[in-house]
């Protein structure tokens, strides 16, 4: 089923682009045959009537509108569940990031169900009151989370580059997460992203983040169980069990030693999905003993 609501803005431009089109010198179609064509197109194909009119399909043959017609079908499609996901999301957003969510437990409940059907968030999601989770610029994009995530009041999320998030993760109160950028000349650009460039973002297992932390666009990955301190601005990967602070933000320190961090995995994971000893070794050298030896080089 059509979307209502471009249906009638296809209904109230339509009639007024078929009267501007069959005043048109050499014309020999009435207004009303042009504007049931022109609701015909969007009904088989999706075209607008801006773009109806655009590529005068009045004028063609029935070959050549359908070519036409298949051209903007696909991103036309595209943009319109990009629409409804948008307005969607603030919809929800506004009903259920009211504070009344907060005065009981089965109310927070209640709020918790409603993020994890909507989004698809795991078991035990904990969602608390101003959280803003949406996908920007025409992306057909996709979040999910795994089980135990706690979301904080204030957070906003944009999913744009798509974010997988494992489980028992921490986002702490106004966390702001961004997954895409734009080019130079973006305000120029008339493709359906408008110059966007999208980042794809993974958060692994037990990774936390504090108060006001700022994930930047280009950031990949933020490792499994590390710890970003509040009201650092996150540029880069951060590694597994890493400590971050900072604007921008660095590795200070890490959260166990590289033999902690193996007995923890071994604990956690099946042995097909644990980090190696190698790579614990190599990010406890590059971003912690060799940083140490060079503060202690600096202090003589």
């Amino acid at each position: 089923m059509k979307n209502i609501r471009r249906l009638k803005q296809v209904c109230e431009y339509g009639w007024k682009d078929a009267l501007v089109l069959s005043q048109e010198k050499g014309v020999k179609k009435g207004r009303m045959s042009i504007f049931i064509d022109i609701i015909s197109c969007f009904l088989q194909y999706n075209v607008w009537s801006n773009q109806y009119k655009k590529e005068k399909l009045h004028l063609l043959s029935g070959e050549q509108k359908k070519q036409i017609c298949l051209k903007y079908q696909e991103s036309n499609t595209q943009r319109d569940r990009w629409v409804n996901c948008f307005f969607d999301n603030y919809k929800f957003a506004k009903k259920w990031g009211s504070l009344k969510y907060e005065t009981s437990a089965d109310l927070q409940k209640k709020r918790d169900q409603a993020y994890k059907k909507h989004f698809g968030f795991g078991d035990k999601c904990f969602v608390s009151y101003g959280v803003i989770i949406n996908t920007h610029h025409y992306a057909d994009s996709i979040i999910k989370a795994g089980d135990n995530l706690h979301i904080a009041e204030d957070c906003v999320i944009d999913y744009s580059g798509n974010i997988i998030i494992g489980n028992n993760v921490i986002l702490s109160e106004g966390t702001k997460i961004i997954t895409h950028n734009h080019t130079m000349d973006y305000l120029s650009r008339s493709d359906l992203s408008h110059g966007a460039i999208f980042t794809p973002l993974t958060i692994q297992d037990r990774a936390s983040t504090g108060a006001r932390v700022i994930i930047m666009p280009g950031v990949e990955v933020i490792g499994r169980g590390a710890m970003i301190s509040a009201g650092a601005v996150v540029r880069k990967k951060v590694p597994p069990y890493a400590i971050v602070m900072g604007n921008p933000s660095r590795v200070v320190g890490f959260r166990y030693t590289p033999d902690q961090i193996l007995e923890l995995e071994e604990e956690e994971y099946p042995i097909e999905e644990r980090l190696s000893e190698e790579v614990l070794n190599e990010n406890y050298k590059k971003y912690y003993l060799d940083k140490l030896q060079e503060i202690k080089q600096f202090l003589g």
